[in-house]
């Protein structure tokens, strides 16, 4: 179970880290809303909570960091914008969108088994 809960770990890391480095991304777009952006930090933020958490050791975190993962796949698979980036050369953009991507599969993935072998293991 302990590498599981280190995928977990690293896993949401590694959004937290891609997060960040998507609204550096951002931020320099003259026409992006300053709403969006906004609304981006916020979401960036809870990746970082959730962060916090799994540092922590907060038995929760996992289940917040599914939560966000669906959010963020759910929030972001359905933008046509997002799909056209590799066309237009916008390769670190794409690379986030993708890698992103795979991140929050992975993490549902992985905290999906996290909880099954949990729930057979029996409480502690």
């Amino acid at each position: 179970m302990a590498s599981v809960e280190k995928a977990i770990t690293w896993l949401v890391y590694a959004s937290v880290v891609l997060g960040v480095l998507f609204l550096y991304t951002i931020h320099g777009i003259a026409d992006f809303p300053n709403w969006l952006f906004y609304s981006i930090a916020f979401g960036e933020g809870l990746w970082v909570v959730c962060a916090v958490a799994v540092l922590r050791g907060a038995r929760w975190a996992p289940y917040l960091a599914l939560v966000l993962a669906l959010i963020t796949l759910a929030v972001s698979l359905p933008q046509p914008t997002h799909y056209t980036f590799a066309s237009t050369g916008q390769f670190l953009a794409f690379f986030i969108f993708a890698g992103g991507s795979v991140i929050q599969v992975a993490l549902i993935v992985a905290v999906g088994l996290w909880f099954f072998r949990s729930r057979r293991a029996g409480p502690a």
